[in-house]
């Protein structure tokens, strides 16, 4: 090649490599400009990711946060470890759901007046239908300074019998933690490491510990970043497959979603029910599967369109559940039209 052809040839690749880049901005500006219609750069907002069939097709992050930041995911936490249960049941480290939780805290129900507590199973504590007195978030602050978080749970007066009515309760979540804490052998974090974050690939957390040094399972103490978020949902997407292993069983990803397990909840989405620490609603004709955390941490499901949401907010406010609200009627609607199709 000539001296004049090579200079020609270096014109013309500057000139290709200027409209490309130029192009390239434009589709991300034409994006972005949509994101902000959508969803715009609102203090409470940390991130938005989006997979559609199984790709993940939008990750946005906003007030600061980047993707390696890590966000409080709050009571996704209860979704969490109820698929740590489903596992530890698929080990055989615990036998089934019907066992009353007696059979782990045998000190502390020495201690009960209320015989009737004897009747409270695994499936109680997943389903919020122990009976045992809980006034929502008016319990965390003593809950969390409780000298022994186990007692104070146990300790609450039997309001219903067990199974009969819908009572959502952080601490009883928490009993769970410390039953795959007792059964594995492991620390909670131990186990989920080995059995579902390591397959993931999840390799930073921060998860806090409750006094008597068990991990928290009530959903006040668990910190991930959103993409790990959003593996956990397609990992439920693919009914427990995660690059051709069976991390927990369809069985239990099946019965994490099963109507039949839950009970009608004021919080959400309108006609929510919810059980085995995840929710179960409908939308525009499409069934909902999702995680949900105070302040606006979600992990939404729409299993027909093949279409996972998940999205972080600020929850260190007071206006949480309106946050929750606010993005469920305003965002979540033209998310699904853009995305959904």
């Amino acid at each position: 090649m000539t001296t004049k052809n090579k200079l020609h040839f270096l014109l013309i690749t500057l000139i290709f490599g200027v409209i490309s880049c130029k192009e390239i901005k434009q589709e991300k500006s034409k994006e972005t400009e949509l994101s902000e219609e959508i969803l715009p750069k609102e203090d409470n907002i940390f991130s938005t990711l989006i997979s559609k069939n199984g790709t993940i097709v939008f990750q946005e992050y906003y007030n600061g946060k980047t993707n390696d930041s890590l966000c409080d995911v709050q009571s996704l936490t209860k979704g969490i470890i109820s698929i740590l249960i489903g596992i530890a049941i698929d080990k055989e480290y615990i036998k089934s759901v019907d066992e009353p939780i007696e059979k782990y805290f045998p000190n502390e129900f020495k201690n009960l007046a209320d015989n009737k507590k004897k009747a409270i199973t695994i499936r109680h504590i997943l389903n919020q239908t122990s009976g045992l007195s809980w006034k929502g978030y008016l319990e965390h602050e003593d809950w969390l300074n409780s000298e022994d978080p186990v007692s104070f749970v146990l300790k609450k007066d039997l309001e219903n019998e067990p199974g009969e009515n819908y009572n959502y309760n952080s601490g009883a979540t928490h009993l769970l933690s410390v039953i795959i804490s007792k059964t594995t052998g492991k620390t909670t974090l131990e186990f989920a490491n080995e059995v579902l974050f390591q397959p993931l690939n999840t390799n930073l957390v921060d998860w806090q510990k409750r006094n008597k040094g068990y991990y928290d399972g009530s959903g006040l103490g668990l910190k991930m970043k959103p993409i790990d978020l959003m593996k956990i949902g397609q990992l439920l997407e693919k009914n427990g497959v995660w690059n051709g292993e069976q991390i927990v069983s369809e069985k239990w990803i099946q019965k994490l979603f099963d109507e039949n397990e839950k009970s009608k909840t004021e919080w959400g989405l309108q006609n929510s029910k919810h059980g085995f620490c995840w929710y179960k609603s409908e939308f525009r004709g499409n069934k909902v599967d999702y995680g949900m955390g105070y302040g606006g941490q979600f992990i939404i499901m729409i299993p027909n369109k093949e279409l996972i949401i998940v999205t972080t907010h600020n929850h260190d406010t007071p206006n949480g559940i309106e946050q929750q609200i606010e993005f469920l009627k305003g965002k979540l609607p033209k998310l699904i039209e853009k995305y959904g199709s």
